[in-house]
């Protein structure tokens, strides 16, 4: 079934509605707000228009990348509708017209898990990340600003969401608008973005997931220095069966990192967790 139908006769009531855009980004236009109607939450994300053109600019192109998968595969999106904000009567003190994006609330793919989890439980969870992000990929277009918080959880299977940074694999734009957390090293070069970029932020989730913890930089060079420079892998001892695989990912240079998620995913069946 579409995801799109999943969500197409939601009527405009709604039982709560909350606010929960972030002070700065409310300052610079952008509301996000939760709504529940009946049993399922839902968030709305949308601009003010003429309050900050970059966030508008990258809201609209979140917009225009639903447009054009609307007919495509979704299988690697949450359901998800683009409304008529005018429909909506508690906007009416931004006397908001436009359109705003509409996604059902899902849980995190990425929870943390106990040290007794099975590895060929760990290496399915994976596998199941990946087949979402080898169907934006098969799509003709590149995350550009992966991140853990952007894979979801939705029916036994992995969703992504948040794509105002998305673009087409065959761009060659150099916008430097990925997050530094996540960011390959050639992107610190004004490189564009592209699939290894995209597979090099995976490997930063991955890491960070499979050692229960979070890497820190206090700056943007100091972020640079670190993916270009110092970034040293260890994993625990029961999960070492998994480091060709980060290594693979985690490259410096892109010419030896993965090349695919395909090539990706071939690595992962054949590594040994006896």
């Amino acid at each position: 079934m579409n995801s799109i139908m999943l969500i197409s006769d939601l009527d405009h009531s709604f039982d709560e509605i909350v606010l929960q855009t972030k002070q700065k980004s409310h300052s610079y236009g952008r509301r996000l707000y939760t709504l529940t109607q009946g049993h399922k939450k839902y968030w709305l994300k949308f601009h003010v228009e003429q309050y900050n053109q970059v966030l508008e600019d990258s809201f609209n192109a979140e917009l225009e990348f639903y447009r054009q998968n609307k007919i495509a595969s979704s299988d690697f999106l949450v359901p998800y509708s683009v409304i008529d904000l005018s429909k909506l009567n508690f906007l009416n003190e931004t006397r908001q017209s436009g359109e705003g994006l509409l996604t059902l609330d899902t849980n995190d793919f990425f929870i943390k898990f106990s040290p007794e989890n099975d590895l060929h439980e760990i290496r399915k969870q994976i596998l199941l990340a990946l087949n979402a992000l080898e169907a934006l990929h098969q799509s003709g277009w590149i995350h550009g600003d992966l991140k853990s918080e952007h894979f979801r959880s939705y029916l036994d299977t992995c969703r992504l969401i948040d794509f105002e940074q998305s673009q087409r694999i065959i761009s060659t734009k150099k916008l430097l608008t990925a997050t530094p957390h996540y960011m390959a090293p050639e992107l610190f070069h004004g490189q564009p973005k592209s699939v290894q970029s995209d597979l090099y932020a995976f490997g930063i989730i991955l890491y960070e997931w499979l050692c229960q913890s979070r890497l820190s930089a206090k700056t943007y060079h100091d972020w640079a220095i670190l993916h270009c420079q110092q970034l040293q892998i260890k994993l625990p001892d029961s999960l070492q069966c998994f480091l060709p695989i980060l290594d693979g990912l985690l490259k410096k240079k892109m010419d030896e990192r993965f090349g695919s998620v395909a090539e990706l995913r071939n690595a992962i069946r054949t590594i040994s967790l006896l």
